[in-house]
């Protein structure tokens, strides 16, 4: 029995009940969606592509877009929380996190960790829901967040670089010139400049930073400029030169073949891809 149904632009949240010995109606899949099972009470169980598993409260399933499955209970009964996020979403918060134009996701199927982000995301959708909190975009920031959160804790094609771009942050020998740079970024930055603000030899700063980021200062420099390069394309009107300029560039021409080196494709396609 279906005991919440709330339907958002890019997720649909759901909570079913099952009385003992009783499934989903049918078996069924969610065409572009990823379907996350989280079990609240009981110990339900989950057919895909005819593989049965039992799950508890420790246990993730995810389905992917096109797989058939279906739930089912045992002698006990069972309260599930069901979140669809749409497969193209989830690609946009990846290429947003990962700076690529697009990114590809797939998920494991079982994810063994903690839901409770998920959950206490869930909850706050459900009590803005309640509340009528629709300004200022609210849903939208939660939808993000909910599939922010799904890529941090669910193993996919995703992970590796995911996990370098968090550990990067946190670097504690680097931390300082990272700051540096995102302030900075937009004036001509010397590696003499970065080194003193880390405090460390020139050699020694090139040497750790290239071990912490697996890229040169340089490259990490341009990669900063490209991100801020794609926030302005997307929420500006401001012409492809000015924009180039605005974040560091010394020409258009470095600012472009940049850009098509990074996201595969020019500067002029990906805006009017937007």
């Amino acid at each position: 029995m279906r005991v919440l149904n709330l339907k958002l632009a890019n997720s649909k949240l759901m909570m079913t009940h099952l009385p003992p010995f009783s499934s989903d109606p049918v078996k069924h899949d969610h065409g572009g969606d990823y379907q996350i099972t989280i079990p609240i009470s009981g110990i339900p169980c989950i057919e895909i592509e005819k593989q049965t598993r039992s799950m508890n409260k420790a246990l993730r399933v995810i389905t992917s877009p096109g797989e058939a499955h279906f739930h089912y209970t045992g002698e006990s009964e069972s309260k599930l929380l069901l979140i669809n996020l749409q497969k193209e979403f989830v690609d946009q918060v990846a290429s947003a996190r990962l700076h690529v134009c697009h990114f590809d996701t797939a998920f494991r199927t079982y994810g063994e960790n903690s839901s409770e982000k998920l959950v206490k995301i869930a909850n706050d959708i459900i009590q803005t829901n309640l509340l009528n909190e629709v300004a200022s975009g609210k849903f939208e920031e939660l939808e993000w967040a909910l599939a922010d959160t799904l890529l941090s804790i669910q193993e996919g094609s995703h992970s590796e670089k995911w996990r370098k771009e968090i550990t990067l942050n946190d670097h504690p020998l680097i931390k300082t010139v990272l700051s540096f740079i995102h302030e900075h970024y937009a004036s001509e930055l010397s590696l003499e400049e970065l080194a003193k603000a880390s405090r460390l030899s020139k050699y020694h700063f090139i040497r750790t930073f290239k071990e912490a980021a697996g890229c040169t200062p340089g490259q990490y420099v341009t990669k900063v400029r490209l991100e801020r390069a794609i926030d302005l394309l997307r929420t500006t009107a401001l012409d492809i030169t000015t924009i180039g300029f605005a974040v560091g560039f010394g020409s258009l021409t470095t600012f472009e073949r940049s850009f098509k080196k990074r996201y595969g494709c020019s500067v002029s396609h990906y805006r009017k891809s937007l």
